[in-house]
């Protein structure tokens, strides 16, 4: 990895469209969800939606066993001593609804004259429509979407220059790049950015290029980002013996 760290992240990324990103087909490979809070030494999980009490959402992250071993490939290339910090990963359709849903209502209050239509567009510049389609599953509902930072030596966040699930222009991947006349606060922010998407993308993620924070590997993203013929995960969910999760 070493040099390739601080490299720019690429200016010309697509803009994200919903209409045709979910277009690959899936071939599931019925791999299990795995929890991701079992190596608190390289991965921290931090729940963002059990915090916020949203509807489905559980104190535990899962991912599929890929997603997993390649978090902790990773977070292998870190600087010594620092995280990763897993915000979320599989989502319930119930918490991608309240999702969808939140920001929307705030988009609309933010912006009274826009209409139904140009709000719903901007509400999915950050958040998928929830699905139970099986052939378009949310993409956090495969179990192939992480939300993730990276916490210092000191268990501090590094700074982004835009909080998580930000959306505003400013949470764009390279939005830091194009921008000019950066800040030294703002280089920092940028070098940051380059840090995490350069591991993540190193080990075989793709980024959604709205979201300076969110990664794929296997689900129908990936497959658009990465040109992959197939998918890999569908919608799946954790499975406990005592308990039956219904979305």
């Amino acid at each position: 990895m070493g040099k390739n760290i601080q490299n720019e992240i690429p200016t010309n990324l697509t803009e994200w469209d919903w209409s045709t990103a979910l277009d690959a087909k899936i071939e599931e490979n019925h791999e299990a969800l795995v929890p991701l809070g079992l190596l608190p030494e390289k991965i921290i999980v931090q729940p963002a939606y059990f915090i916020q009490n949203l509807s489905g959402a559980m104190s535990e992250l899962y991912a599929r066993q890929s997603v997993q071993i390649k978090l902790v490939q990773a977070a292998n290339l870190l600087p010594e001593d620092y995280k990763l910090v897993i915000f979320d990963a599989w989502r319930s359709v119930s918490t991608q609804a309240a999702l969808f849903h939140s920001l929307k209502r705030k988009i609309s209050q933010t912006n009274p004259t826009w209409s139904k239509t140009q709000v719903i567009e901007k509400t999915l510049e950050t958040v998928a429509k929830p699905s139970r389609d099986n052939h378009k599953p949310s993409p956090h509902n495969t179990g192939g979407s992480i939300d993730l930072t990276i916490v210092d030596n000191q268990g501090v966040m590094l700074d982004m220059a835009s909080p998580f699930d930000d959306f505003h222009d400013s949470a764009k991947t390279n939005y830091l790049e194009i921008k000019t006349d950066l800040t030294p606060s703002e280089l920092k922010a940028r070098d940051n950015r380059r840090l995490l998407y350069h591991i993540m993308t190193s080990v075989g993620f793709t980024n959604l290029s709205n979201e300076w924070w969110h990664f794929d590997y296997g689900n129908q993203n990936w497959a658009h980002c990465a040109n992959q013929d197939h998918a890999l995960y569908g919608a799946t969910k954790p499975v406990f013996p005592w308990v039956t999760i219904l979305d």
